[in-house]
């Protein structure tokens, strides 16, 4: 194919027939006109390619600007291999154009349809079949499959490994039967790399474009101060312990507009002894290689970890906040472990729900029960050692379908021993529920991904106000809640939070098993939370969140020198401690012996809503109190818990599988 004029041929043509010659100036030459000048570029392909001006020898592709050579003789270049490039990397062709007169003569030279040469020659022989079917090399080309560079070809690869990350799949995901078929079915032309591509390549590549993303919001970190969370796991599959870090921290956007932060730092193997000095300096080289990526220094304020005493010994010279959800499972575990009536209940409740769990034919009846009842369609809950609060569930869901699992456990024996719930031990159980309600709800609260330090204290008061309430009977007017978590007096006569109308003798007794556990839960209060009442971090924090402010505090305290408890609180009869602090700071008259200054500004401020935020409250007062402001958000921006490094866990349990 010539990008110049074509030739004559001196053969003579039979009348009424259509001369053609493989030449594109000649295919719309009907009218009669001379053929146009030989250096007038007549061939549709121009529409996509200019000639290179320091070598005319090669043309340059506007879509992608690679170069394409056209021969070497410069008496003879053509478009061939213009036209392969438009046909198999851009999948452009000729479109058909039938050859008749009416056709030529209203198309001009200079605007010849992109047509293939396999049309002009199948016109030619008058094959009937030659306008309805695709060209050859057209339908060649299609078949033939994408280039590793092929733009789709690398959009779809790139798509495939954001699904790999996103839905924790293994990278023998690609080698599948299944998938290699969808994938085959959506797009025939696409060649699908292989596992080893995708886990030394595309995921590589991701990561390192991720971490491009954090490098850059870690530089804008306000005041260049950041938290950390950090936690160890082992996993069962394949022996590996690892090391977590999650970071937290306020980021600016634009001048005056500030949004707090949680992204993961850090998920690496610790094969060595977990001594506090190996996991300090292994978090120490983490800092150093994100420092040194960020190019410039930024500071660990605070460092939140479960009660492990490696952990705490680690982490002794950052400002250490050991996890509250951490602290609160031991104090229930370790209250429910003290009393024998309550352990027996559970184990009961364990082998009931375990059994009803495991065997198909017990789930089918306890359907039918539900039905026949009218009880919610709900599944037994099991409990998790690890976790309070699923005991909580447990007890929970068993209270709620009481009269199935009364009537299946007087069909059947469950196990060896017997496991027949007893009516006073169905009242303990409400009881528990009602003890154990509001610390799963603070844990629920401390859990949040949107949670800070500085709602420890007000939660914990809360939480200590209502368990005493629920000990000594709604009727006994109370006295400081701290106190009383802080000094269990057991030779006090109380009554049971929860009376309940015609009870037995039996039940007496029982109610006195549920006072004993709120007692025990008391004093596991006063000696793990003791010290968090008088921490200055979250009694700073506390104050500096314009939702509680000196409100929520338990006494009249002195932000340099945090003191004893000596305000009163009124009782409350509500088990909600939101319930409870928003009652607590209506009530509570503004202090006014705190400093002066900022603080005294801000502390006259007007307060905001329990579910307003407060890191959108101090943006708004980034230009009035600079410093405060920073003070306030470095503190606001630390999390209670290391919940977020655990769920990290949850997620790499089922990453690191035989799978």
């Amino acid at each position: 194919m010539s990008d110049t004029e074509g030739t004559s041929t001196s053969a003579e043509t039979e009348p009424g027939s259509t001369h053609l010659v493989p030449t594109e100036t000649n295919i719309a030459s009907g009218d009669g006109r001379p053929p146009p000048p030989k250096n007038r570029r007549t061939s549709a392909v121009w529409d996509s390619f200019t000639v290179c001006k320091n070598d005319p020898s090669k043309a340059m592709c506007k879509l992608c600007k690679s170069k394409i050579s056209r021969g070497r003789d410069p008496k003879h270049y053509n478009t061939t291999s213009l036209h392969n490039h438009l046909l198999y990397l851009h999948c452009m062709r000729k479109p058909a154009v039938s050859v008749t007169s009416s056709s030529t003569s209203s198309n001009s030279p200079g605007n010849i349809p992109f047509q293939d040469t396999g049309d002009q020659l199948g016109a030619a022989k008058g094959s009937p079949s030659s306008t309805s079917s695709p060209p050859i090399l057209t339908a060649f080309a299609a078949k033939q499959p994408f280039s590793a560079n092929h733009p789709r070809s690398k959009r779809i690869t790139d798509m495939i490994g954001k699904m790999i990350c996103t839905d924790l799949e293994p990278f023998s995901v690609v080698e599948r039967r299944g998938f290699k078929s969808l994938v085959a079915f959506l797009e025939p032309k696409y060649q699908l790399p292989s596992r080893h591509h995708f886990s030394r390549t595309v995921v590589p590549e991701l990561y390192e474009a991720m971490r491009g993303e954090l490098v850059q919001t870690l530089k804008a970190a306000d005041g260049g101060v950041i938290n950390l969370t950090t936690d160890l796991w082992t996993s069962n599959h394949n022996a590996h312990a690892y090391l977590c870090m999650t970071g937290h921290w306020c980021e600016h956007v634009g001048e005056s507009s500030v949004q707090r932060k949680a992204v993961l730092l850090n998920v690496g193997v610790l094969d060595i002894e977990h001594t506090a000095n190996n996991i300090l300096c292994c978090l120490k080289e983490k800092m150093r290689e994100w420092k040194e990526s960020v190019g410039q220094p930024f500071g660990v304020k605070f460092v939140v970890s479960d009660n492990a005493a490696n952990m705490v010994k680690a982490l002794s010279e950052f400002g250490h906040i050991r996890c509250m959800s951490h602290t609160l499972h031991l104090v229930v575990i370790k209250a429910l472990e003290q009393d024998r009536i309550v352990a027996s209940l559970l184990s009961k409740a364990r082998s009931i729900s375990g059994y009803i769990h495991r065997s198909s034919k017990a789930n089918n009846r306890l359907h039918e029960l539900q039905t026949q009842l009218n009880l919610p369609q709900h599944t037994l809950i099991t409990d998790i050692k690890t976790r309070w609060n699923y005991t909580f569930y447990m007890l929970q869901r068993l209270v709620e379908q009481c009269r199935a699992v009364q009537i299946m456990t007087q069909e059947s024996n469950m196990g060896r021993t017997p496991t027949v719930i007893y009516p006073n031990e169905w009242g303990l159980a409400s009881d528990m529920l009602t003890l154990l309600s509001p610390f799963e709800e603070v844990t629920r609260a401390l859990s949040k991904h949107s949670a800070s330090i500085s709602e420890v204290i007000p939660l914990l008061h809360g939480l200590c106000s209502i368990i005493r309430s629920l000990h000594l009977g709604a009727g006994e007017e109370s006295e400081d809640v701290s106190d009383d978590c802080m000094a269990g007096d057991d030779d006090q006569d109380v009554t049971e939070g929860q009376d309940q109308d015609g009870a037995a003798e039996s039940r007496e007794t029982l109610g006195a098993a549920a006072r004993k556990l709120a007692d025990n839960l008391s004093k596991e209060l006063q000696w793990r939370f003791e010290p968090i009442f008088a921490n200055t971090t979250l009694l700073h924090a506390t104050l500096l969140d314009p939702r509680y402010k000196a409100s929520c505090f338990p006494n009249s305290v002195d932000v340099a020198a945090p003191a004893r408890i000596t305000e009163e609180t009124p009782a409350t009869s509500s088990t909600s401690v939101l319930s409870f602090l928003h009652k607590k700071k209506s009530a509570t008259p503004m202090r006014t012996h705190l400093p002066t200054g900022d603080v005294e500004a801000y502390l006259a401020d007007g307060d905001i809503s329990l579910s307003d935020d407060p890191v959108k409250y101090w943006s708004g007062k980034l230009q009035f109190w600079p410093k405060l402001t920073h003070f306030a958000l470095q503190h606001l921006c630390c999390p209670p818990t290391s919940v977020q490094s655990e769920c990290v866990f949850s997620t790499t349990g089922n990453v690191v599988s035989p799978q």
